[in-house]
């Protein structure tokens, strides 16, 4: 009897036991499902579903809106006909941690005065982390979430700020505080938004990317400004980066302070640094992403491994290998170049095995 019972007991644990790790797991799987949710422009039946209460249970309310972790808001989906239902849902995300505005190739046939003419809400963005931007210089007049200046004084805790698209003379970006913002991506961006962006306050600014080479003068402006606080600096994957020496522009803005430099070597012109330039550069990623448009690949690649294992660049201590290198490395010049690297003390190490 005695056994009997502790049977039907365990059985009871073990049914209960298995029931709330079902039901747990099942809103594991859903919440995983509705981290990254992308507006369409039926916005209305999203809005729905994001605000209802179907998964909440035991009297726990848990809306599908507070699994969304990552939202791509395109600018079809915030003109005056829908702009409201995108507020709501933007409402229904408490622990929204990016937001998107992305790319929009296809403009409207219709005006965009016609179609954004008329002012658009805003919600408070308090859980925001990350800003992925194309701006739209018709679309931002209508304001709201619309306009970068409105989207950034509502996002206290934004740490990567991306931006790109048509900034013309851009008044209202002037005098911008972003204490927090630690990362800043620039895609294809005019000189005048850069100008802009050396009077922001941007105390914790460490890391630039930019993908998209500008106008010399200004990307110098944003060296001087900012060089002396950054740790990090990306190149991205762009033939204009081969026009002109990029490189030695940044390093001279900041000599004592870039720890880390990636870059994208057959995209990125060699540097010609002069020998009074030494760099505290400790640490170069390169990637071997191949472009069809250098004519010497071996001469490219002598000239930047020579730069690396000189005088330039005293404190570099690791070359980090992305992409494939395979061919490169069974080629005889290859040791030559690791040899001279670690004459100076520089490891050549592949991505894979780099901590």
């Amino acid at each position: 009897m005695d056994n009997c019972l502790v049977h039907m007991s365990h059985s009871k644990v073990v049914s209960i036991w298995s029931r709330r790790w079902s039901s747990e797991q099942g809103a594991l799987a859903i919440s995983i499902l509705y981290e990254d949710v992308r507006v369409r422009p039926d916005a209305d039946a999203l809005k729905e579903f994001l605000e209802s209460d179907q998964f909440s249970s035991e009297g726990n309310s848990s809306t599908p809106g507070r699994w969304v972790r990552r939202l791509e808001l395109p600018y079809t989906s915030t003109d005056y006909s829908s702009s409201t239902d995108v507020i709501q849902i933007l409402q229904s995300c408490p622990f929204l941690h990016t937001l998107i505005r992305p790319y929009l190739p296809d403009i409207p046939r219709e005006s965009p005065e016609s179609r954004y003419g008329f002012p658009t809400g805003m919600v408070a963005l308090s859980s925001l982390t990350r800003l992925d931007w194309w701006h739209y210089h018709t679309v931002a007049r209508s304001g709201g979430i619309n306009s970068l200046v409105d989207v950034l004084h509502n996002a206290p805790y934004l740490q990567y700020l991306t931006l790109g698209g048509e900034f013309h003379t851009a008044p209202e970006l002037g005098a911008l505080h972003l204490p927090v913002l630690t990362t800043l991506r620039l895609r294809r961006v005019s000189a005048t938004l850069l100008l802009r962006i050396c009077g922001w306050e941007l105390p914790s600014l460490a890391h630039i990317i930019v993908d998209f080479a500008p106008e010399n003068h200004a990307i110098e402006q944003v060296w001087s400004t900012f060089g002396r606080q950054l740790s990090t600096v990306e190149f991205g994957r762009n033939v204009v980066f081969l026009m002109n020496d990029q490189i030695t522009s940044f390093l001279r803005a900041s000599p004592t302070s870039v720890k880390t430099f990636n870059y994208f070597i057959f995209f990125t012109m060699f540097p010609q640094l002069s020998m009074g330039i030494e760099a505290s550069v400790e640490r170069v990623g390169v990637h071997a992403f191949p472009c069809k448009m250098l004519s010497d690949l071996w001469m490219h690649l002598d000239r930047h491994f020579w730069w690396l294992a000189g005088p330039s660049l005293p404190a570099l201590r690791h070359v980090v290998l992305y992409g494939d290198w395979s061919e490169i490395i069974k080629d005889p010049r290859f040791p030559r170049w690791r040899g001279c690297l670690e004459s100076k003390g520089c490891r050549i190490e592949f991505a894979s095995e780099s901590s």
